[in-house]
């Protein structure tokens, strides 16, 4: 009997990993993730919605060690849209040099913001923004 307590706790510990996997894969077919290219950066929006309400003109940097990332946002709705963002300072193969904490920005209807984050850029690095719905 202990032997197939153990065996089951034993794989119920395995299966939770690709449980959790599935599911979140599952949500994410559901709501739709995107992933665009701006200026040679990339733009993850964990849910699709968020991406069609708030559009990433343009992503700026100052392309030295320590250099200023600014992020041009236009809310293409006609109320204030609130996203989470956060930025991710990758080199040429994915690794992540820094990531910030995610911050809330809120975006007058039909307007443009600016997102800027100073001292986190390193060069010949590349962006990812990732945008979430804020809650």
């Amino acid at each position: 009997m202990k032997k197939l307590v153990v065996l089951w706790c034993l794989l119920t510990v395995v299966a939770c990993t690709p449980l959790k996997r599935a599911q979140t894969g599952l949500a994410r077919g559901i709501a739709g993730s995107e992933v665009i290219k701006v200026d040679g950066h990339e733009v993850y929006c964990s849910e699709g919605k968020v991406c069609s309400e708030v559009d990433v003109l343009s992503i700026a940097v100052e392309d030295r060690d320590g250099g200023q990332v600014r992020v041009k946002l236009k809310n293409r709705t006609g109320n204030t849209a609130l996203v989470q963002i956060r930025l991710e300072i990758r080199s040429a193969d994915g690794e992540v040099f820094t990531e910030t904490r995610p911050e809330n920005v809120a975006i007058p209807g039909t307007q443009e913001k600016s997102y800027e984050m100073r001292g986190i850029f390193k060069k010949g690095a590349s962006v990812r923004v990732i945008m979430n719905t804020a809650y």
